[in-house]
């Protein structure tokens, strides 16, 4: 259980006392990928079935987390270069799968950005697509009402 307290025994907040679980609809394709809404304790099994057999991605050989740096702070330029140029091409020749926050800012957006703009200028019949998978917080996504039916 997720637990946070501001002062010794005063409670911020409960994942129990503060959250509630219902049946959802959020599920889909937007412009660009597709989307999933889950519960926090979905079966991680559940949720690769649905991305390799549902929406036909690649099984990856290697799954690739990239987090830090999620503050509105800018990321620095030799950062960004990693990204696009070291991440990206080792996600493409591995058929690697890179995990981010899927967040507007900091290091998931860089993450972001450098695959929206390899596969922008990648061909579809000599390169491979480039995987990524963002994990928000629903409560961050933006216009997330506009989801459900």
């Amino acid at each position: 259980t997720c637990r946070f307290f501001l002062n010794e025994g005063e409670l911020l907040w409960d994942s129990e006392e503060h959250t509630s679980e219902y049946p959802t609809d959020a599920f889909g394709q937007l412009e660009f990928a597709g989307f999933l809404r889950l519960a926090h304790d979905t079966p991680p099994d559940n949720v690769y079935s649905l991305m390799t057999s549902q929406w036909g991605l690649p099984i990856p050989n290697l799954v690739v987390s990239v987090v830090g740096g999620e503050g509105k702070e800018k990321v620095k330029p030799w950062v960004r270069e990693v990204i696009r140029q070291g991440l990206v091409r080792a996600a493409q020749s591995t058929g690697a799968w890179i995990i981010t926050s899927g967040l507007r800012e900091g290091v998931g957006r860089c993450v972001g950005e450098a695959v929206r703009d390899h596969c922008a200028t990648a061909s579809s019949l000599s390169q491979a697509k480039v995987i990524a998978v963002g994990v928000a917080p629903w409560g961050l996504i933006y216009q997330r009402q506009r989801s459900c039916d």
